[in-house]
């Protein structure tokens, strides 16, 4: 009598989109863990770490909206991504302007301008994904999503540049 194979049992794996959601989403709860403790020892190491895992979160966000396969959309649903799209690049535009202060550091300064380029390039991926499914989006639109990011690192350098 022949000694029976172990079975294996397949598993499935995970998209690329999932797996960046997963570190997106561990990313943010350490970022928010950070800074509740933040609040109770005030410590602006543990505030620009939180910014930083921010950041990646943002990072791992614009991954999955690269991996991601949007449905064809319509109007409706290209508004909400565009309303999506420009109140992201105005809160770009807020922590870059935020960033400008002198009464941080630097190193906390470049950690605010890291999480307003990211969240632009974020935004900017969802818009473009969005318009790149609708048949009839028109180029100007698909330009400016992806202008509205270099504007921000524009901003970004300009301002730099000009309180050192």
């Amino acid at each position: 009598m022949r000694a029976s194979r172990p079975v294996r049992v397949p598993t499935r794996r995970r998209s690329t989109s999932q797996r960046a959601i997963i570190a997106g989403v561990l990313a943010t709860f350490l970022a928010l863990v950070l800074l509740t403790a933040h609040v109770f020892a005030t410590s602006e190491s543990l505030q620009i770490v939180a910014l930083w895992l921010l950041a990646g979160a943002l990072l791992a966000a614009w991954i999955a909206i690269l991996a991601w396969r949007v449905p064809v959309c319509g109007r409706r649903l290209l508004a909400v991504f565009a309303c999506l799209w420009f109140i992201g690049i105005a809160l770009s535009v807020c922590l870059v302007l935020l960033s400008v202060d002198g009464t941080h550091n630097l190193l906390w300064r470049r950690s605010v301008q890291a999480l307003a380029l990211t969240l632009s390039v974020a935004v900017g991926a969802l818009f473009l994904r969005a318009l790149l499914r609708v048949r009839t989006s028109s180029i100007s639109g698909r330009l400016l999503s992806l202008v509205s990011p270099i504007a921000i690192l524009a901003l970004i350098v300009i301002l730099a540049s000009t309180r050192t």
